[in-house]
């Protein structure tokens, strides 16, 4: 006796062709079918596509809430600043550094006026941005 024919019983009997893959002669029958795969689908499609969607909702609300801050900081300093809306704005312009300052054409600038700030104050006498003086020799 071979050892396949004493599986032969145990083996699972495969389904008939039609039963798996039900060939339809009606239509109602296959687009009900036709409906209820779409609608599985969906519902896969849409489990795996609510990160992504999550991810992109906290994105825009993210530069919202930076845009909104920004302008309302950049508002109220203008309305709080002690100078004209120009002056403010070459204030702003003269930060990063003394060539920023000069090209906005407020070097060298006094302490408590437009263009000062103290980091481009090195020596600490309260004018920002002069012009460099070489150092006495004795």
């Amino acid at each position: 006796m071979r050892l396949s024919s004493l599986f032969t019983g145990l083996r699972r009997q495969k389904p008939p062709r039609s039963e798996i893959w039900p060939i339809h002669n009606d239509l109602v029958a296959a687009e009900t079918r036709l409906r209820k795969l779409r609608r599985g689908f969906q519902r896969v499609s849409r489990r795996w596509d609510r990160p992504i969607k999550l991810r992109k909702l906290y994105r825009t609300v993210t530069i919202a809430a930076i845009v909104a801050t920004a302008s309302f900081a950049l508002t109220w300093y203008f309305l709080t600043s002690p100078w004209p809306l120009i002056p403010t704005v070459k204030h702003l312009a003269a930060f990063p550094n003394c060539g920023a300052t000069r090209l906005v054409g407020l070097a060298p600038a006094y302490m408590r006026q437009p263009g000062y700030w103290t980091h481009n104050d090195r020596d600490g006498d309260g004018i920002a941005c002069e012009p460099y003086r070489p150092p006495l020799r004795h």
